[in-house]
Parts: C-alpha cells; structure tokens; sequence
C-alpha cells in the first residue's frame, strides 16, 4: 500500500504541478494579448499622427503650388494684354495693311480647308 499513496501524491503532485504550469501560461497569454493590444493602439496613433503630418504637407505644397500657378498666370495676362496693345496699336497706324493681310490670311486659311473636305 505504501507505493499508492506514493503513486497518488505523485498523480497529485503531477496534477497541481500541470494546473500550476497551464495557470502560468494563462497569465502569460493574457499578458501577451493585453500587449498586443497597447501594441495595436500605438502603431494605430502613430500612423493617424503619420497619415495627418503626410496630409498636411500635401496640403502646404498644394497651396504653394496654387500660388504659383496664380503668379504665372498674373503675369501671362499681362503679356497677352500688352501684346494685344501692340497689336492695336499696328493696325491702327496700317490699317490698310492689317486688311490685306487679314484678306490674305482668310484666302489661306480657306484654301488649307477646302482641300480637306
């Protein structure tokens, strides 16, 4: 009989042992999931904190980009309009010319389409 209570406090021993072992591991587990978790909201903040900083550049560039565009146009209206001065201004002192070359252009112009048709 000695060798069963030394078998049964061995089974026990094994048993406690076992629970013990798989109660550790539980708690790690947990561990690790509430890690994962803290993990999953830090890379989430960081990216939102990433994709708005990214955002904001684009946005900065945008608007700078806009100006630009402004500014060039500003100053191609400006060329145009002196440009059509000047061209106000040469008709008014040939008028006569301007209309020949009008005529001329017109002949030109209706020739080139009329041999597309």
């Amino acid at each position: 009989m000695p060798q069963k209570s030394t078998s049964t406090k061995s089974t026990t021993s094994q048993a406690n042992d076992l629970q013990s072992d798989r109660d550790k591991l539980v708690a790690d587990l947990k561990l690790l999931v509430a890690d994962a978790k803290s993990l999953t909201e830090s890379a989430s903040d960081e990216s939102k904190e990433f994709l708005s900083d990214k955002a904001e550049d684009l946005r900065q560039q945008l608007a700078e980009t806009m100006e630009k565009l402004k500014a060039e146009g500003e100053k191609v209206k400006e060329v145009a309009v002196e440009k059509t001065d000047e061209v106000e201004s040469c008709i008014r002192k040939n008028p006569w010319k301007s209309i020949g070359i009008a005529v001329v252009a017109g002949i030109v112009i209706d020739r080139l389409t009329s041999r597309h048709k």
